[in-house]
């Protein structure tokens, strides 16, 4: 096989990928969630002022038993919390990264939002506020963690996106002070959106996200800020319709290898390799990325 050949090859079964991927999220029926009362029902039953760590962490533990029951993943979930609790201490704000892509990926491996949460961070030292920021990890990575993503987005987070609203607001509850940002792009949008939604009532908790893809309908609130294009050019994955968005992809893909990396004019990822979708792509350098989150951040905090 010829190498034009093979990169065609190569092209085709990750748009065929992608396909496969967009057609289980819209289809897949919707799983009963945890609603925002059931979080704030337990929280309820956890009482007052803690006596000290000690109480602080059994409390956490019984948090983490709606979703876990009485499992070595409830008391991970538990001393995650707790030492969480104790780091936010002395902080203004606690920013809160969720990945894109399919949930496996880190921090270390993004080479655009990471520079948004330093942007963030910079411009509230200069309201006088002091930060911390936190990765939040909901997938595994690999073929299992992939599937196991695919279900999230077929019911919009229905599991993930109530175990990250359950930390910020017990993470609130004890810390009055405390005011918390939700970030993240693309699908880590999704599940920060999702956040907000469960937190409606939380005037502690506010969000900064990027990049919604066309199929999800969330709303935004007053302390939510939406981008939706990175002012440079539109984002393919703002493309109404899935028909649509598969001609734009397989027309931005047609004569080009995926690659490893992400591309600098904007990427999706399937597994290991990155697909070009023009216009997905937002970094702190992008005019409609930087002069938005700062106008949002003095009109909220200023």
């Amino acid at each position: 096989m010829n190498p034009e050949s093979r990169r065609s090859l190569i092209a085709l079964s990750l748009v065929c990928a992608v396909v496969v991927s967009l057609c289980l999220v819209l289809l897949l029926p919707a799983e009963e969630p945890v609603s925002a009362e059931d979080l704030h029902c337990r929280l309820d039953s956890l009482g007052e002022d803690p006596a000290g760590p000690a109480d602080m962490r059994e409390r956490a533990r019984q948090l983490g038993a709606l979703f876990y029951g009485d499992s070595d993943e409830c008391r991970e979930f538990a001393a995650e919390l707790t030492e969480l609790h104790l780091a936010c201490c002395h902080v203004d704000f606690l920013l809160v990264y969720n990945t894109g892509g399919f949930g496996g990926g880190t921090m270390a491996d993004d080479p655009e939002w990471p520079g948004v949460l330093e942007g963030i961070r910079e411009e509230l030292a200069a309201l006088g506020y002091s930060s911390l920021v936190v990765e939040h990890r909901r997938g595994s990575g690999g073929l299992m963690g992939f599937l196991d993503e695919l279900d999230e987005l077929g019911c919009d987070y229905c599991d993930k996106a109530p175990v990250l609203a359950a930390k910020l607001a017990f993470l609130t509850r004890y810390n009055p002070s405390l005011r918390v940002i939700t970030t993240g792009r693309c699908f880590g949008a999704m599940i920060s959106n999702e956040v907000m939604e469960l937190e409606a009532g939380n005037p502690q908790v506010y969000s900064i996200q990027a990049g919604w893809p066309f199929w999800y309908t969330g709303s935004c609130g007053e302390r939510t800020l939406l981008i939706e294009d990175n002012g440079l050019r539109p984002d393919i994955l703002d493309s109404r319709g899935v028909l649509r968005f598969l001609w734009a992809l397989g027309e931005a893909n047609a004569c080009c290898l995926p690659s490893s990396s992400p591309p600098e004019e904007g990427s999706f990822r399937a597994l290991n390799w990155y697909l070009k979708a023009p216009g997905h792509t937002y970094t702190w350098g992008h005019p409609g990325v930087q002069s938005r989150v700062t106008a949002f951040l003095r009109e909220q905090f200023g």
